[in-house]
């Protein structure tokens, strides 16, 4: 897939995600929301890039704000939002950090699909591999910048999402690195990786089924723009890797908990 064609898809499946999103919440909250993730997600790219110097950007995106392409902290802060709404939808009763990390989990779960689809497609590159091409720390950054910001947005002013998830995330990479990932689970981790995605697939799977059985789930209203997302990384995934065993597991590990948890029929609005 031309990088042009895959900055476009991006570009329009933000205007149909903010447009969906909408249905449930004002403008101005969900713009506020929206804007405050947007610059901090740039800052912790940014950062991040400067402190550890561990991946980095392809040179054919259009358009940079110094070292990130723009694009990126304008998705990111979507896939923070609707994983709040999934978290929401399947665990309604859970509050403050649980929450935090369910939605930290979901994030988890959303970038390792980004991740081993991008960089087989070499829209960025880590300097050492690990969970086919990605380091698992990698994977979690996301996660962790995701677990900040819902703590920031559920209990303290809006404006400070922009201080408390970067440091949030650099604060969770340097314990976990020098904690762990430092010293352990390091260079190409080959099948043993796949087999411990298969696992965490299975996890979520039977997390998710239990929560549909106490009547929760996800709608379709807060499903469906993530299926549409998740669509592009599939079409992009058939143009660089139609034959790649491997990643075609990974994303069907990523699937599963998803189309477990989706209430086909669903609307997701709130009641008049």
């Amino acid at each position: 897939m031309p990088i042009r064609a895959f900055e476009l898809a991006c570009a329009l499946i933000i205007v149909a995600t903010l447009f969906t999103l909408s249905r449930r919440a004002p403008w101005r909250t969900l713009l506020g929301d929206y804007g405050a993730l947007a610059v901090a997600g740039w800052i912790g790219e940014e950062t991040c890039i400067l402190a550890y110097r561990f991946y980095a950007y392809a040179p054919s995106w259009d358009a940079h704000v110094d070292r990130v392409p723009i694009l990126v902290p304008l998705i990111w802060p979507l896939v923070v939002m609707s994983a709040r709404d999934v978290s929401r939808a399947l665990f309604p009763r859970a509050g403050g950090f649980a929450r935090a990390a369910i939605v930290g989990v979901i994030v988890c779960l959303d970038a390792s699909l980004v991740e081993v689809v991008a960089v087989r497609a070499e829209l960025w590159s880590w300097a050492e591999g690990g969970h086919l091409d990605v380091p698992l720390i990698g994977i979690l950054g996301w996660g962790y910048f995701a677990f900040g910001a819902d703590l920031a947005l559920s209990r303290l002013p809006r404006v400070s999402v922009i201080a408390l998830a970067p440091l949030t995330t650099h604060a969770l990479l340097l314990t976990t690195w020098w904690g762990f990932f430092r010293w352990v689970l390091r260079g190409d981790l080959g099948h043993a990786s796949l087999v411990g995605m298969v696992a965490i697939s299975a996890l979520l799977t039977a997390l998710v089924v239990r929560a549909r059985r106490a009547g929760d789930g996800i709608p379709l209203a807060v499903a469906g723009p993530r299926m549409i997302a998740a669509g592009l990384f599939f079409a992009l995934l058939v143009s660089v890797a139609p034959a790649a065993p491997a990643l075609w597991l990974h994303v069907v590990c990523v699937a599963i908990p998803y189309l477990a948890a989706t209430r086909p029929g669903a609307s997701g609005r709130k009641p008049a």
